[in-house]
């Protein structure tokens, strides 16, 4: 009679340990010594907005219920923005403000990712990174092709890998080999 409130509470414990994974991934070391991404607020912002692309992109794959960890993974991804917020110092009337901030940030480079990785030639999506990931940087152009080639390994990784896995402790030693640079 109650099976459904059992099985809502393992779903939210599973997205819990996905989400863990996805911000694991995104603060991978290399990332941000490698690839150049800048260690600061945005640019950690920035790659998790990436990362979180990804592993929705995956669970779109996904039939019947797995579908519904999406937006389980999207409540996460808000709290957890929330939470940070706060802990950075944003007072507490203006963080619905910011909340909305964000949420639009969000949704347009989710918008944007999808539509730069119908573009075969990858162009479109070094230049969403440039733009909103390596402001300013001298070498914005090359960092941003470096980085496309990570997010291609990444959509293909997490393709490839079943649900279990992402969930998994065997995920944690897969994301280090993401993460080495072509040519490495």
């Amino acid at each position: 009679m109650f099976s459904w409130i059992t099985s809502r509470t393992l779903r939210r414990r599973n997205a819990q340990k996905i989400y863990g994974s996805i911000v694991a991934l995104s603060r991978t070391p290399a990332l941000y010594s490698d690839y150049g991404v800048p260690d600061t607020v945005e640019g950690r912002f920035e790659i998790l907005v990436l990362h979180m692309f990804a592993a929705l992109e995956r669970y779109g794959f996904e039939n019947g219920s797995q579908r519904k960890i999406k937006q389980d993974l999207v409540n996460l991804f808000f709290a957890d923005m929330d939470t940070t917020s706060r802990e950075l110092g944003v007072g507490d009337m203006k963080v619905p403000k910011q909340m909305r901030m964000l949420a639009a940030v969000f949704e347009e480079r989710i918008a944007a990712y999808k539509k730069a990785f119908k573009n075969p030639d990858m162009k479109m999506l070094s230049n969403e990174f440039e733009q909103n990931i390596f402001i300013g940087n001298d070498a914005s152009h090359e960092r941003a092709k470096q980085l496309v080639c990570y997010a291609q390994t990444l959509r293909t990784k997490l393709a490839d890998i079943s649900i279990d896995v992402f969930m998994s402790d065997e995920f944690e030693s897969m994301r280090d080999l993401w993460t080495k640079r072509q040519g490495q």
